[in-house]
């Protein structure tokens, strides 16, 4: 399963079209939220509600894995009655990309592809899981510079 993860695009379209064109064969292709478009515009991007969405998009998404559950929120928490099966916690709304595992859950950040607030050119996260093993790399936008990486 291969995941492109973006947040925060807030109406910057057109760098999400040219992420689908960079990697036109993923499996999933998520929105941390705020994207300030509808879902026609951002396809075919799967977006969460974001504090600056004016849209019909979910509050979460989970997508099972052979490793757990991703589940997918705008804000940076995540409850108790939200982590169950979570694996891998995918967030926005910070602007920061993020890449760690605490007890047991991957904590996953893309930052903003439009306005990044981590000293960036923009971020987004490629995931690719498999039946033994997920790879997670923070890229940057422009240099596909590798910023972090996890392998879990």
């Amino acid at each position: 399963m291969k995941f492109l993860v973006v947040s925060d695009s807030h109406g910057n379209d057109e760098i999400l079209q040219e992420l689908y064109s960079q990697y036109p064969n993923m499996d999933y292709y998520l929105h941390a939220g705020d994207s300030q478009s509808s879902s026609m515009v951002i396809y075919p991007f799967d977006s969460v509600l974001g504090n600056c969405d004016y849209y019909d998009f979910d509050r979460c998404r989970r997508i099972k894995t052979p490793l757990g559950d991703v589940f997918m929120k705008h804000f940076p928490t995540l409850r108790s009655d939200e982590a169950k099966d979570v694996k891998f916690f995918i967030y926005g709304h910070t602007h920061r990309y993020k890449l760690e595992e605490e007890d047991g859950i991957i904590y996953i950040c893309p930052g903003s592809v439009s306005l990044p607030r981590d000293g960036t050119l923009g971020t987004y996260i490629i995931i690719d899981i498999n039946e033994e093993e997920a790879v997670i790399e923070v890229y940057e936008l422009g240099s596909k510079n590798v910023l972090s990486s996890l392998k879990v």
